[in-house]
């Protein structure tokens, strides 16, 4: 699955602090991605209202977008995604907090908090996100960072690339962030009305199911391992596919580039209805090979074909029926899941 990202400005060189990116892989085969962005307050003293646009490779009628302003103007949500707490709240229009709000925290600097009006381009496979900067540029300190919080969920499976084998699972997440080798060909003369934004820092955290083990990944950017924390993302996330105990989050971080990419493996053992059907397949196909000399003894040289198989006996047909559902099962749903993936391709 292609996961080439790119957030780019129509305006002068928009300066992000941070950008984040949150991949949620749930275990009922469907998923969430985060984008957070955290602006610096000199790239925006000059204009009301900025408009950035986040190119999304997999973006298609159907996907779910969603502004998480209304959450994280809660100072406990933002306690726990800033991961600070907060010491004070200022509200931009007395306290009904929809303009906007600034959070201080005790170990970091101040932030704006910011709702976005999201307008989505499928054609383009890019979401326009544009902020209003008045009340910012009114009641908040010229010096504090702008924030904005938004998920897509996509209307596909996953984001990620999924192999299934007989005894063993595997998630590949392969994210990238404004490489320009990767600019589609039908994006390349629109890109030439913008520029990248410039990211001082990139964080990429992967949320997947804990039976999964870490196979492969650049060490040297790994910041933690944990298992995520249910009762906080609960009453920030509002989702019931999030389960205590099930998922764990894998961050990591890069500082300083033009562009930046994160390469994962994730792996799971597994014993389960494949290796069953396996084994009955196996074991069908050599009591039919054990069975077939005898079977062949009882078949006359001279007896046409609907003679022999009058002759068969029923557990030959019941064994031939079995056979036949254990190989649909197998090659069945691979067969359709190429042709999903073939019309996405069409389509896109």
């Amino acid at each position: 699955m292609d996961n080439s990202f790119f957030l780019r400005s129509k305006h002068d060189q928009v300066e992000i602090k941070k950008f984040q990116i949150c991949t949620w892989e749930f275990n009922n085969n469907s998923s969430l991605v985060e984008f957070g962005v955290e602006i610096n307050s000199n790239s925006i003293q000059k204009t009301k209202k900025l408009s950035l646009e986040l190119y999304i490779p997999w973006l298609e009628k159907g996907c779910k977008l969603k502004d998480f302003y209304d959450k994280l103007k809660s100072s406990d949500n933002s306690r726990f995604i800033f991961n600070d707490s907060v010491s004070n709240t200022v509200s931009f229009d007395g306290g009904q907090n929809t303009q906007g709000v600034m959070h201080e925290f005790s170990g970091r600097n101040k932030l704006c908090i910011l709702p976005v009006k999201i307008t989505p381009n499928f054609e383009n496979r890019k979401i326009q996100l544009t902020i209003n900067l008045s009340d910012y540029k009114q009641k908040a300190d010229p010096d504090t960072n702008v924030y904005i919080r938004i998920s897509v969920e996509p209307k596909i499976e996953t984001i990620s690339t999924k192999k299934k084998g007989i005894g063993k699972s595997t998630i590949i997440y392969d994210v990238k962030l404004n490489e320009e080798r990767n600019i589609p060909s039908f994006l390349i003369n629109e890109f030439k009305d913008s520029i990248p934004c410039k990211i001082e820092t990139c964080f990429c955290f992967h949320i997947i199911p804990n039976s999964y083990n870490i196979t492969f990944l650049e060490s040297e950017h790994l910041k933690n391992v944990r298992t995520l924390e249910f009762e906080p993302f609960k009453n920030y996330l509002e989702d019931k596919r999030l389960k205590k105990d099930d998922l764990i989050v894998v961050f990591s971080k890069k500082n300083n580039n033009e562009s930046y990419s994160f390469f994962s493996i994730y792996t799971k053992e597994r014993i389960g209805a494949s290796q069953f059907a396996i084994a009955i397949l196996i074991n069908i196909v050599c009591g039919f090979l054990f069975a077939l000399p005898s079977i062949r003894t009882q078949i006359p040289v001279e007896a046409s074909f609907e003679d022999m198989f009058q002759i068969l006996p029923l557990e030959f047909y019941l064994a031939s029926f079995l056979t036949s559902i254990l190989l649909l099962y197998f090659f069945l749903p691979p067969i359709i899941l190429g042709l999903k993936r073939l019309k996405f391709q069409i389509i896109s």
